[in-house]
């Protein structure tokens, strides 16, 4: 067993993770960050879009809260948007200051060159430097457990996947910024160890978690057999046609209106395309992207194509026939229920990033979850750092042995099966695309959570032999935790809002402005209640 020592422990080097961390060291705190992957890596901040919507160049705060919340439907925790919205733009610009080059343009900033994983504009940078500024980086270890003395969390408890060992973390306080749950269904653009760890690792240390069934699809994703699932936007979506199977344009028939489509429709086409594909006028799970004009207008001038549509271009002839596209899982709005300096609740505990709930409401409008990690990372370290100075650092290691004898048990286990994303997860994956993904229902949610229980029979009959195995034999209970959270609040709104649609209560109701919470009840059952706004 390996231990390690720091007033501030942040989970996850995405950019909400990393941004905590430099606040936290410039506030004079001594700081372990800890990442599942390698440190910047297989995130979600490395592969998105490098976008960054704020109040800069002319679009005001007044403007970008107002574009925030009614893209959420009215359902965001006001203060946090007025915080995001006030201090996005001065954020954004700071982060020159550690290394991050930037285009900048009316309403935001964009960050990144490499097409895929623009993202990479802002984590390896920022990365960099922490390592100049002498600050710790565990790589390779997945937390399970935050360890808890007397009410506040003073540490965590995880596994070292590289080098096969359990780690103990000693902290003041703990910033979770581990991202979302997107790898949780089966056609996703996430990383596949996005799976929700965070969710769980709060739940089970008394955190409540709010808006959990408002999952984001991205719309127009490629869907053809052997080829990357691109993400596709801009000219090609919004002077193509998409089409089912008869030619009829999908965006009219559901009167999906508002565009860019996939800045600020992303729920209404999304619904739009599976109802298509559910009706049975779809082709192969998917609809039609037809831009075979757009690409006889553009493709000829190399200039005007980037990498990908020139992709689209040779590889699949977008110039010659329509493409296949469909939804793909690509943001959770919901999360842990924190404050607008990230404090869960729960004394030593602080959220920020896409872990965190209440910020985007029902729905994300684009370019705004690159702006919200670094806005609230920023303030969950510096009050992570505060909490610090005033906490005791240090507990009793048996704190850690009811975890560390789990692993022994996995690590051990002679009978059992091998955990793999062939095995449980990918059911898990499978089910929550059929039963909880886009188009839901009452009957197909209770389906889901009774899948959900079958596989929990599983988990603890997973054993692992390496620890690449153990790495999913232990995220398979937290995402398994994650998944429960999603269809169970699901399941309580009995309306349709967002990104969240009901197919048996398919309108918007007034009486549910309101959030779902879920906790941990006493009984350590998960415990729903409604709160108003």
């Amino acid at each position: 067993m390996k231990k390690f020592e720091s007033d501030v422990l942040v989970v996850g080097t995405g950019g909400a993770g990393l941004r905590a961390a430099i606040e936290a060291d410039e506030w004079g705190a001594s700081v372990v960050v800890v990442s599942k992957a390698p440190a910047g890596m297989n995130n979600a901040t490395v592969v998105a879009g490098g976008g960054f919507r704020a109040a800069i160049e002319g679009l005001t705060p007044e403007e970008h809260m107002e574009d925030t919340i009614r893209v959420g439907n009215g359902l965001n925790d006001r203060r946090l948007v007025e915080v995001f919205a006030q201090e996005g733009g001065e954020r954004v610009l700071e982060l020159r200051r550690f290394g991050v080059e930037m285009r900048v343009h009316r309403g935001g900033i964009s960050v990144g060159e490499i097409p895929g994983l623009m993202g990479q504009g802002l984590t390896k940078p920022m990365v960099e430097y922490l390592r100049g500024k002498g600050v710790g980086i565990v790589e390779n270890v997945i937390l399970t457990r935050l360890l808890i003395s007397e009410g506040a969390v003073m540490g965590a408890a995880g596994y070292d996947a590289h080098n096969d060992h359990p780690v103990v973390f000693s902290a003041g306080a703990v910033v979770l910024a581990t991202g979302g749950a997107g790898a949780l269904y089966r056609r996703t653009d996430c990383p596949l160890r996005t799976t929700g760890d965070g969710y769980s690792l709060a739940y089970h240390a008394g955190a409540a978690l709010r808006d959990m069934e408002f999952v984001q699809f991205f719309p127009v994703a490629l869907a053809e057999p052997g080829h990357p699932p691109f993400l596709m936007g801009g000219v090609i979506t919004e002077e193509g046609r998409i089409v089912n199977r008869l030619g009829e344009d999908v965006p009219e028939k559901h009167r999906v209106k508002e565009r860019p489509f996939v800045l600020k429709s992303r729920g209404l086409l999304s619904v739009a395309i599976m109802r298509e594909v559910l009706a049975g006028n779809g082709v192969d799970g998917a609809v039609l992207l037809d831009a075979t004009e757009v690409f006889k207008k553009y493709g000829g001038e190399e200039r005007l194509l980037t990498g990908q549509q020139a992709y689209l271009r040779d590889r699949l002839m977008a110039m010659e026939r329509p493409l296949r596209i469909a939804p793909i899982c690509h943001f959770c709005m919901g999360g842990v229920v924190a404050d607008v300096d990230g404090y869960t609740g729960v004394p030593g505990l602080f959220a920020a990033g896409e872990v965190v709930g209440g910020v985007h409401g029902a729905n994300r409008h684009g370019g705004n979850a690159l702006t919200d990690i670094t806005v609230f990372g920023a303030r969950a370290g510096a009050s992570a750092a505060e909490h610090a100075k005033k906490s005791p650092r240090g507990f009793s290691e048996s704190l850690a042995k009811p975890e560390l004898d789990r692993y022994h048990a996995i690590r051990t286990g002679k009978a059992g099966e091998t955990p793999s994303l062939m095995g449980v997860m990918s059911a898990l994956r499978e089910l929550m695309w059929e039963k909880a993904g886009i188009v839901r229902n009452g009957d197909a949610l209770k389906g889901a959570l009774a899948g959900i229980a079958e596989l929990r029979g599983k988990a603890p009959k997973l054993s692992a032999s390496s620890g690449r195995e153990m790495l999913f034999a232990l995220e398979v209970p937290m995402a398994l935790d994650a998944a429960e959270m999603i269809a169970r609040a699901a399941l309580e709104r009995t309306e349709s809002r967002g990104a969240h649609f009901r197919e048996d209560h398919p309108e918007e109701d007034d009486g549910w402005l309101k959030t779902v919470v879920l906790r941990k009840a006493p009984d350590r059952t998960m415990s729903l209640s409604t709160r108003p706004l």
